[in-house]
């Protein structure tokens, strides 16, 4: 159990990172570019895409930030 909540954590910090790498705070943060970035990071990752966006969206809200979800395809809806 502890390991399943450390890889959860590991991916919680790798999304608030890229949130936060964002430059601009005027355009809003694309769900698709998350994906992307983060399936390039945690290639082994076992989330599917929801679970990933919800992820995103959620560290954005909490940032201020808007978010575009923006079509990418759902892994594992």
């Amino acid at each position: 159990m502890s390991e399943i909540h450390f890889v959860e954590r590991a991916v919680a910090q790798v999304v608030e990172q890229y949130v936060a790498s964002r430059k601009s705070r005027d355009l809003p943060v694309s769900t698709a570019h998350a994906l992307r970035a983060i399936r390039t990071v945690l290639p082994n990752c076992d989330m599917s895409d929801r679970e990933l966006t919800d992820l995103v969206a959620a560290s954005a809200i909490k940032s201020g930030r808007t978010i575009s979800f923006d079509g990418s395809p759902m892994r594992g809806a």
